[in-house]
């Protein structure tokens, strides 16, 4: 198997971390809720509605609330199952890795619609695509790092999850031992 140049910085950060058997939304936000607020002094909700930042295409994020008493992680509700936990997989990811969350604005007062412009300073910025990952946002390599960080972390916690899932299946210490010896 090739190893990433940053898999040591994730399995380092993954160390001790107590990964919730079943994995399941549920679960590993129960975890992430707990972690989270020894991380970042701030609860952490999560959420399934509509996007909180209309007309960008994701599959979850994290977001910073400033003007709240807490920061949530949205993952989109039509995600179910496997792929649900895995993007808020790599939501956990950003955070234990220490990336920059995406600022959600208290909502702006209504404003004059500017006249037509080919590229707007916001799109310039960047700010319209924030760590979503798609072929259409940013991608410089420091981005394009970050993304890979989040994305290995989570297929590395769920890789854990699974072993351990598979490791515990069966209650009677013997018959694991058993198991394990063939």
């Amino acid at each position: 198997m090739i190893q990433h140049p940053y898999d040591g910085k994730i399995k380092k950060t993954l160390t001790g971390l107590s990964v919730p058997v079943p994995l399941t939304v549920d679960s590993l936000f129960a975890v992430m809720r707990e972690h989270y607020l020894v991380d970042y002094g701030r609860d952490l909700e999560l959420w399934r509605g509509p996007s909180p930042l209309p007309g960008l295409h994701a599959n979850a994020l994290w977001l910073q609330r400033p003007d709240a008493d807490s920061d949530c992680v949205w993952v989109d509700p039509a995600l179910t199952g496997d792929a649900a936990t895995h993007s808020l997989s790599h939501e956990w990811g950003h955070q234990k890795m220490r990336h920059q969350a995406l600022v959600l604005p208290a909502a702006p007062p209504p404003a004059e619609p500017e006249p037509y412009q080919f590229l707007s300073s916001e799109f310039l910025g960047g700010c319209l695509f924030g760590r979503a990952r798609s072929h259409d946002g940013p991608q410089d390599p420091e981005y394009v790092q970050i993304e890979d960080e989040a994305e290995r972390f989570a297929f590395l916690l769920r890789r854990r999850a699974a072993d351990k899932a598979r490791d515990t299946r069966h209650h009677d210490p013997l018959v694991n031992r058993l198991h394990r010896s063939l």
